[in-house]
């Protein structure tokens, strides 16, 4: 998705190279490259050389002061490509995206080749490059996902993400799944009322309207109604909900999934035509870690089966597909399920990662090996 210079804010255009899209200013002749591009480029397992240098002062440097990313806004920070080089590069802080002035892109191939001729910067023979990745299950013999995979899809009609590397263990996204599966045992074995307890606990508009009940709209996120509910939710906070926490910091990301879960429920309360009905699960506070997710990960690809055939299709496509569709069911009125409170959900967790990023309080992408 091209976006704006961030040397002369001209309009970027799509450009491929050997096969990697790139973005192109038309107009100073620079280039954007996303995390993983560069490397393809060098025919290298990294985007720069492991001894590159920060440079901290130079009119390069001051330079880059006023640039913002294209992607997602950050600043820029600039380095030399190598030491020694006195070839300098722009690399986003956040995203690690890089932006290259004209002529840098051919600089750079060339030093690349001239310190594989002295041997500085051998790559590994590509069917280890394979090994590795495939050990690590970035990639996969045919271009496809695993047998099992493919069987769960199939059986499911779930996503599964093809690649999606953290940096650290999800703490609180496991801590929310266990703490919804404990009040589902709760709620099986140990309540012997459930209408009673399902009033009690639940979200009714109607009762938070009158000053009554407001304990609901924080217990409803941890309460389900059957088994199936529970399995679906939970498979989608911990599908997107690791990647997003990995981003934040885990208090943090904690108090976004309760404001989107509080958020999600208030415009439900505001759009339902039956404000007396219990509303109950996590789906609305999921909604909102999924908008997160579509912001920080938009062009990473998914794995999806229809019709027996498994493809791969964006994140962004899929979740704006999935928002169109829980558009539609709540225009229409489709009972049984709280299509507002996914919109809402959704939108509120797009908005606040929006703003945290630019508070700076979004975390560095983790670096993946680049696709094969």
């Amino acid at each position: 998705m091209p976006g704006i210079c961030p040397k002369c804010l001209s309009d970027l255009s799509p450009l491929t190279v050997e096969g990697v899209q790139l973005d192109l200013c038309p107009a100073c002749r620079g280039v954007w490259l996303d995390p993983g591009e560069l490397a393809l480029l060098r025919g290298a397992e990294a985007d720069l050389p492991s001894d590159q240098a920060p440079v901290t002062s130079g009119e390069r440097r001051l330079a880059t002061t006023t640039y913002i990313c294209p992607r997602c806004d950050g600043a820029f920070e600039t380095l030399e490509y190598a030491r020694g080089t006195a070839l300098y590069i722009d690399r986003c802080k956040s995203c690690r995206g890089i932006w290259l002035d004209a002529g840098e892109l051919k600089r750079i191939r060339a030093v690349t080749a001239q310190r594989r001729r002295l041997t500085l910067e051998s790559p590994p023979p590509a069917d280890a490059q394979l090994r590795d990745l495939a050990g690590t299950g970035r990639i996969l013999e045919g271009g496809g996902s695993s047998p099992g995979v493919y069987l769960f899809q199939l059986l499911t009609a779930l996503p599964v993400e093809v690649d999606a590397p953290r940096q650290r263990f999800p703490w609180v996204t496991l801590g929310l799944i266990l703490s919804c599966v404990a009040v589902f045992l709760y709620q099986l074995l140990g309540v012997t009322d459930q209408e009673a307890f399902i009033q009690a606990w639940a979200f009714v508009p109607e009762r938070v309207a009158g000053g009554k009940g407001q304990v609901g709209l924080w217990s409803h996120m941890f309460l389900h109604g059957g088994l199936w509910h529970l399995l679906g939710n939970m498979y989608f906070l911990w599908l997107f909900g690791d990647n997003v926490e990995d981003r934040l910091n885990r208090f943090l990301f904690l108090a976004f999934y309760v404001a989107c879960g509080l958020g999600a429920a208030g415009l439900h309360g505001a759009l339902t035509g039956d404000g007396w009905v219990p509303t109950l699960g996590a789906s609305g506070a999921v909604s909102g870690v999924m908008g997160a997710y579509l912001l920080l990960y938009p062009r990473r690809k998914m794995y999806q089966v229809l019709w027996f055939f498994q493809f791969k299709v964006s994140a962004g496509f899929y979740l704006f597909f999935w928002l169109f569709l829980q558009l539609v069911y709540g225009s229409f009125g489709v009972a049984g399920v709280a299509w507002w409170a996914h919109v809402g959900g959704f939108g509120l967790g797009a908005g606040l990662l929006w703003l945290l990023s630019r508070l700076g309080l979004v975390r560095p992408e983790p670096r993946a090996a680049p696709a094969a």
